[in-house]
């Protein structure tokens, strides 16, 4: 357990996991753009990265609290992405307090990173107010055998289409960082499939939608 919570911190890949979405950009920003509310009091995001999905919270809702685990992570987005209404923190998921305080709980890329992922949802749900909206999205994938080399064939077959869209130097850029310090995070990772992920957090919020955005995303609006 020592050994993957090592490998599964961002402390160590923060910048380039930043250098490498600024090169593909946001897959997820067109979808999210329909998915959020269009505004509201508080927002929280929750394995809230370098901002990147942060700053859209901000255009929309009064106040944004957004945490992350890592402090190099929660450095950059104060640095890179700072706005007078998000309030960044280093903090365990866990250890957000405010029951019913949030109009909306986003998280993206986070929750298979949490030990105990019932516990997390259940948390998650406490925190979103009557009326307000959970909008949690995950990868979901089988895991073969030898995850290493299936993440580098992925980087691999990436290269050429890259070099035709972006050109040389980007696309060299993004298979260096693809199979670097990130392809090591990247192989500890364990994801659930797109049936365990209803099921799992269907448990938790039994009338949430679900959706296939590339990764698999959960709706789910506060009676």
């Amino acid at each position: 357990m020592t050994i993957r919570a090592d490998a599964q911190s961002f402390d160590r890949v923060a910048m380039e996991y930043e250098r490498l979405h600024e090169l593909q950009g946001d897959s997820l920003g067109a979808w999210l753009a329909e998915a959020l509310p269009a505004g509201g009091g508080r927002a929280l995001d929750l394995g809230c990265g370098t901002g990147k999905h942060t700053v859209a919270l901000a255009e929309r809702f009064a106040h944004v609290d957004a945490v992350d685990l890592s402090g190099p992570m929660i450095d950059l987005a104060r640095a890179r992405r700072p706005r007078p209404n998000i309030a960044y923190r280093q903090a365990d998921l866990l250890d957000v307090e405010g029951a019913g305080r949030y109009d909306l709980v986003l998280s993206v890329a986070t929750l298979h990173h949490v030990p105990d992922l019932r516990a997390a949802l259940r948390h998650i749900r406490t925190l979103v107010a009557p009326g307000g909206r959970a909008v949690l999205v995950d990868t979901v994938s089988p895991r073969p055998a030898n995850p290493r080399w299936w993440l580098y064939g992925g980087a691999v077959r990436k290269l050429l289409p890259n070099l035709v869209r972006r050109g040389p130097a980007p696309a060299w850029e993004i298979f260096r960082l693809s199979t670097g310090a990130w392809l090591d995070h990247r192989v500890s990772d364990r994801y659930l499939n797109r049936e365990q992920f209803e099921r799992g957090y269907g448990e938790i919020f039994p009338t949430a939608r679900f959706h296939n955005v590339g990764p698999h995303a959960m709706i789910w609006d506060a009676g």
